[in-house]
């Protein structure tokens, strides 16, 4: 849970940073609110007491009816305090820049719009493997038709079968290729479809989410260019 916290303060900082406005001698009170925010939630789930990251009295703009506001540059130093911070201490920015790596690799569509907000929550990764593994089959149902109303295992094993020359969906010419395409959907959906739509994998991260994420677009990829043979 802390990984995860921490991963997900360390996106909200930067997202403070960014949208800080340029030009102006402070910032409004909701900036400084949601920091605190931030920094409750770090000093409640991770093992780090955070300290001297409050805002001084300095930090204060003006307090008024309508709350106080900040000077911009006196919140943005504490937030690229605390951004260094879980960077240096926490090594926040090489888990994120790690998945946005292999995020940007991901070339189908349809499996990126399906799952790109599920991969930026902070929780509840199981939800991006029920995504990808339903883009998948879905593919695959569009790809044959006549097998519109199959679902799992028993979609996969009529759409691709192990002999390319009764297979409607052929990847190969060779027996034992066509047979690993096979076996490697089989896989797929019967280790990942099959649990993720029927119980709740609270043990997934968001880095094997996108693992599996990536894989089911090779194989994407893979069907896209495989030969059809609607029966």
């Amino acid at each position: 849970m802390s990984r995860r916290i921490i991963e997900g303060s360390y996106a909200r900082l930067l997202g403070l940073r960014n949208s800080a406005p340029i030009g102006q001698p402070y910032v409004s009170r909701d900036f400084g609110e949601d920091y605190l925010l931030i920094l409750r939630s770090l000093r409640e789930h991770v093992d780090d007491e955070f300290t001297g990251f409050d805002f001084s009295i300095g930090c204060y703009f003006n307090k008024d009816a309508n709350g106080s506001t900040y000077s911009r540059d006196s919140f943005l130093s504490k937030v690229n305090q605390l951004i260094t911070y879980l960077e240096m201490v926490h090594r926040a920015s090489s888990r994120i820049v790690e998945v946005g790596s292999v995020y940007n690799l991901i070339s189908d569509q349809e499996l990126k719009s399906r799952c790109s907000d599920l991969l930026s929550a902070t929780d509840h990764f199981d939800r991006v493997i029920n995504q990808a593994t339903q883009v998948l089959e879905e593919r695959i149902r569009l790809k044959v038709p006549a097998l519109a109303t199959e679902i799992g295992t028993g979609l996969v094993n009529k759409a691709i079968k192990s002999d390319p020359t009764l297979s409607p969906i052929k990847f190969s010419n060779s027996a034992s290729e066509q047979e690993g395409y096979a076996a490697i959907l089989r896989g797929l959906v019967g280790a990942f479809r099959n649990p993720s739509h029927h119980r709740f994998l609270t043990e997934v991260s968001r880095e094997q989410a996108l693992q599996i994420c990536a894989f089911i677009d090779n194989m994407l990829s893979a069907l896209d260019q495989a030969e059809i043979s609607n029966p």
